[in-house]
C-alpha cells in the first residue's frame, strides 16, 4: 500500500469571501464557515461549519509552488504509480 496525501489550493477570487474561510497558522489546517440561513426558523440542522486538517494549505500559491508541494518528490521517483482525485468547490459569498 501507498500513503494518502491531502493538499488544499484556495484561489481567492475578487469576491472570495473571506469571512468564511479561515487558515490555521500551521498552513495544514482549514476552516469553513456558512452563516445560518434565518429564514428556515429556530431549528435547522443543516450543517454550516467544516474543519480540514491537511497535509498542506496553499493559500493563493502559484502553480510552480503546488507542483513543488504536491507533485515534484513523486515524478522525480524513478518508477512511481499513483492516483490524483481533484476536488473543486466554489464559495460564493452571495
Amino acid at each position: 500500500g501507498g500513503t494518502v496525501s491531502a493538499f488544499a489550493r484556495v484561489k481567492p477570487t475578487g469576491d472570495f469571501p473571506q469571512d468564511m474561510i479561515k487558515f490555521g497558522e500551521d498552513n495544514k489546517t482549514m476552516e469553513i464557515y456558512i452563516e445560518r440561513d434565518r429564514t428556515k426558523g429556530v431549528v435547522n440542522n443543516k450543517q454550516t461549519d467544516w474543519s480540514f486538517k491537511l497535509d498542506g494549505v496553499l493559500h493563493d500559491a502559484p502553480q510552480d509552488a503546488v507542483y513543488d508541494a504536491v507533485a515534484r518528490d513523486l515524478v522525480s521517483q524513478e518508477s512511481f504509480s499513483f492516483t490524483v482525485n481533484l476536488l473543486t468547490l466554489h464559495f460564493d459569498s452571495a
